[in-house]
């Protein structure tokens, strides 16, 4: 019967009552030193959606809490018990423990600053003389007549938010990285946002991370707006270039 892959885990880890996709029960392949999380499908190629991937996600946060967790991808199935064993676990069978030595006792914390708009604006225009001016000469003009400046003052401002958004970036990781091991700096989906990024943490280092987060967070709290989402398994630092 089809496997649907969740994770890689030690093989001490356990399958939990967790139900997996389509409520199915889900159980270990072990091969030596590792073994998978999978759950049966009836189905090689099943409707995978929504649904589905926040089974995938409770199941894996939910293993998580059991021991290491090397996640796969989303929509992983492979033909059988068999298959799992012989072409995901023991044909990787190194670089898979490689991993799961490297990530023991190690979680992923994201982080997402999202500027207050105004705020931003407001410090845009006293930080740059240029665009103060021009923004006070442009205002009351009518339109027709100011199109070109009204186009070069927002390239000014547009250049002035990525510098802004650069520096602050630079600042955050420099200030949260002490506390982690590793961290994947994302790229920004559009311009109100400061810092898009993954650290990952030691387990028993979570409670000092959140302590230095909420530091910054109520020292910017006029200016950023700080979202945190964790611990979760470390998607964005596994590394499994070998596993086919």
């Amino acid at each position: 019967m089809p496997e649907y892959v969740y994770a890689i885990v030690e093989p001490s880890n356990r399958p939990g009552e967790h139900p997996g996709i389509a409520g199915a029960r889900l159980r270990l392949v072990k091969d030596g030193d590792v073994a998978a999380l999978v759950s049966p499908l009836h189905d090689m190629e099943p409707q995978l959606g929504r649904d589905e991937l926040l089974v995938h996600a409770s199941v894996l946060e939910a293993a998580l809490t059991r021991g290491t967790v090397l996640p796969m991808r989303f929509g992983t199935v492979m033909e059988d018990g068999d298959a799992v064993r012989a072409r995901l676990l023991r044909a990787n069978a190194r670089s898979l423990k490689q991993e799961l030595d490297r990530l023991k006792g190690k979680v992923e914390l994201r982080i997402r600053a999202v500027y207050d708009q105004e705020s931003l604006l407001r410090e845009i225009v006293r930080g740059d003389g240029e665009i103060a001016r021009l923004r006070k000469e442009l205002k009351g003009a009518p339109s027709d007549a100011t199109y070109y400046d009204q186009i070069r003052l927002g390239e000014l401002v547009a250049e002035a938010i990525e510098r802004r958004r650069e520096m602050d970036a630079h600042e955050l990781v420099d200030a949260l990285s002490p506390v982690a091991s590793a961290v994947d700096v994302a790229q920004a989906p559009h311009e109100r946002v400061a810092l898009n990024a993954s650290f990952l943490v030691e387990r028993k280092r979570v409670p000092e991370f959140d302590a230095k987060l909420e530091h910054i967070a109520k020292e910017q709290a006029a200016r950023l707006r700080v979202k945190y989402t964790g611990p979760l398994p470390p998607h964005s630092f596994v590394e499994l270039h070998e596993v086919s």
